[in-house]
């Protein structure tokens, strides 16, 4: 409940790039009402261009925060659409956190 799982990275040359948090089926979250996912044109990238997702219980008070809607598991996706030729993405760092250390 106190841990915060940080996902961070340059986002490729790419049309599109998505991450969307899911259940243990692999079913998605209640988009509806919790911020489950986020993608290119919703982020807030930092200065460098790169993002940082926090995926947390409660909300830290930063961008591109995502919901676990309350679960202790589940799966999740981040994926580039439409990779520009000869481009390859790098790998994401994550990392698991204390949610107070998250500024």
């Amino acid at each position: 409940d106190d841990e915060a799982l940080v996902i961070e990275f340059i986002p490729p040359d790419c049309d599109t790039w998505n991450f969307q948090l899911n259940n243990y089926r692999m079913e998605s979250l209640d988009y509806r009402y919790f911020p489950i996912s986020i993608n290119k044109n919703s982020a807030k990238a930092e200065s460098d261009g790169s993002v940082r997702i926090i995926v947390a219980k409660r909300n830290p008070g930063v961008p591109n925060w995502i919901d676990t809607c309350s679960h202790d598991e589940g799966t999740m996706c981040l994926r580039w659409y439409r990779l520009k030729e000869g481009v390859r993405a790098a790998e994401p760092a994550c990392s698991v956190v204390k949610l107070s250390d998250i500024v």
